[in-house]
């Protein structure tokens, strides 16, 4: 049966999602990777067409996944059984085909399968995400056009390029996925120089490549430029070609990503660490192509110290003790930058991240080296994160670094990955309703500012605080004025936390009023609960 796709709003940055449950994949799982641009780019009404096939046929299949969806084209990580994710691919190019003036899929996508993989990998639901660009380098058709990208070069041929003089090859991923694996075992035997430009997000690629050390690296080499799957090599060789092109030896890109190399040198060829991706498998490497990520017995994420279980050529560092680490886990974000960073188990269970005083020492390795000290948090975004400012509170308290008290206003970083589309406030309330009641499992030694769970120091200090309460008696505006404010919603307990999430400031207005007894109290307690 199929499930059923709503339009469901996921903050201001995908207002008109498709999301849907997909069903669980019994036995083996498939994951299917692809990507297309169109050319000419697709009208309105045929990406709503696009849009709608996608919808229908994914049901039906009852597959999960996420599929971008842009007037330039289409790119998609999804996930089901073999044979589910192999017709979903024939359905597609045959309605293209058939899709009227333009068959728009052609020639016909790169489908990449990744078989025989445990069902944990398999996504729990389908998103379908209209967007403006495929990949957001913030560079149109105009300025980089796709006709002027590199020359697509299969595995072997790729590697046998990486071999030669005068070369360099640009990692066109983020820096947190170069981190952990990258090619650079070419270089170790005389081939080409690798290039990190050292990104947080895809936009910094245009910032990178306009500086004039770049281009003096560049200049008169042979390019080889790689990233996952291909897609983000797609535009930026489009625009390394338009910027310099005639400058250079020329402009090749991997086809397929490491996705495809790793299929065809399953030894690893010049590759070395992990390759970070953005599903269930989270990362993989030689010999491990289901990756580390995922579930096992129980529901619970494998657990992993520090130094064991870790495969050799550990390429990444855990940012706390410098441990040799290369999982992501924990969602553990950058406190100056907020993109992921590398923490071990052990730390993780320190919960530094938590701890006042120990913030910085979560930092990714490009905001250790350059010296960010300025939370994200205190940041404004100008445009998708680049460009980014110190925040007007930040600066009213004189710029103070919130984590050492130092005067100064500190260096921001120069992007930072900041979701503020607004899902996560929903996400919020949620848990906040979930857990309202419940005990706190580290009691008093929690030093989670934004607990939900009750402790039992919030139980003594609402008892020392009645007990030092005025007899309610006269009228009700005498008992007004000897209490000041009405404790009913106790500062920094789980009902106070609770009534700033969830109720609005004239509801929390009604909730202040005084009463005269603990029935009363107790009885508009229970109400409050009730309308949470």
């Amino acid at each position: 049966m199929a499930h059923t796709a709503g339009t469901k709003k996921l903050g201001s940055w995908f207002p008109t999602a498709s999301v849907a449950k997909a069903a669980p994949v019994e036995g083996k799982c498939t994951i299917l990777l692809f990507y297309h641009y169109c050319r000419p780019e697709l009208e309105k009404d045929a990406k709503q067409r696009l849009i709608a096939f996608l919808q229908d046929t994914t049901g039906r299949l009852q597959l999960g996944g996420r599929l971008r969806v842009a007037n330039e084209g289409i790119n998609s990580t999804m996930s089901g059984t073999a044979d589910a994710v192999r017709e979903f691919a024939d359905a597609l190019t045959n309605w293209a085909a058939k899709a009227g003036k333009g068959p728009f899929l052609n020639p016909t996508p790169d489908y990449k399968y990744i078989d025989d993989l445990p069902p944990d990998r398999a996504f729990k639901d389908l998103k379908i995400l209209p967007v403006n660009e495929l990949v957001f380098y913030g560079v149109d058709e105009k300025h980089a056009p796709l006709v002027n990208g590199g020359t697509h070069l299969d595995p072997k041929d790729y590697h046998q390029k990486m071999k030669e003089n005068d070369t360099v090859i640009i990692d066109v991923r983020n820096h947190y996925e170069a981190e952990i694996g990258r090619f650079d075992g070419q270089e170790k035997e005389g081939g080409a120089k690798y290039i990190d430009p050292k990104m947080r997000k895809s936009t910094d690629f245009k910032q990178w490549l306009a500086k004039d050390e770049t281009k003096a690296e560049l200049k008169g080499k042979q390019v080889l430029m790689y990233c996952t799957g291909g897609v983000r090599c797609e535009r930026a060789s489009a625009l390394l070609n338009t910027e310099m092109g005639k400058d250079l030896g020329g402009i090749f890109q991997l086809q397929g990503g490491i996705e495809k190399y790793l299929q065809e040198f399953p030894e690893g060829g010049h590759w070395q660490g992990k390759n970070y991706v953005f599903d269930k498998r989270e990362a993989f490497g030689v010999g491990n192509l289901a990756g580390v990520g995922g579930v096992v017995e129980g529901g619970k994420k494998k657990k992993e110290k520090a130094g064991k279980g870790l495969s050799e050529g550990v390429l990444g560092k855990c940012c706390v003790c410098a441990c040799e680490w290369d999982r992501y886990i924990g969602k553990k974000k950058c406190y100056t930058c907020g993109v992921p960073v590398l923490m071990c188990s052990a730390c993780c269970t320190l919960k530094p991240d938590k701890t006042p005083g120990k913030e910085l020492t979560v930092r990714c390795p490009l905001c250790v080296q350059q010296n960010i000290t300025v939370p994200a948090a205190d940041v404004q975004l100008t445009d998708n994160g680049v460009g980014v400012s110190i925040s007007k509170k930040t600066k009213s308290d004189g710029g103070r670094n919130r984590t050492n008290g130092k005067e100064g206003e500190g260096k921001s970083a120069p992007s930072v990955c900041k979701w503020g589309g607004g899902h996560a406030v929903d996400k919020k309330k949620t848990r906040a309703v979930k857990t309202f009641g419940k005990k706190c499992k580290l009691g008093d030694e929690c030093t989670r500012s934004a607990c939900y769970f009750t402790h039992p120091k919030d139980a003594k200090a609402k008892a020392n605080e009645h007990s030092k309460r005025p007899h309610d008696s006269g009228s009700a505006a005498e008992v007004t004025k000897k209490r000041n404010v009405d404790t009913t919603v106790e500062k920094g307990s789980n009902i106070d936390i609770l009534s700033k999430v969830m109720l609005s400031a004239k509801e929390r207005k009604s909730v202040s009023q005084p009463h005269g007894d603990k029935e009363q109290k107790i009885s508009k307690k229970t109400k409050i609960s009730k309308k949470l």
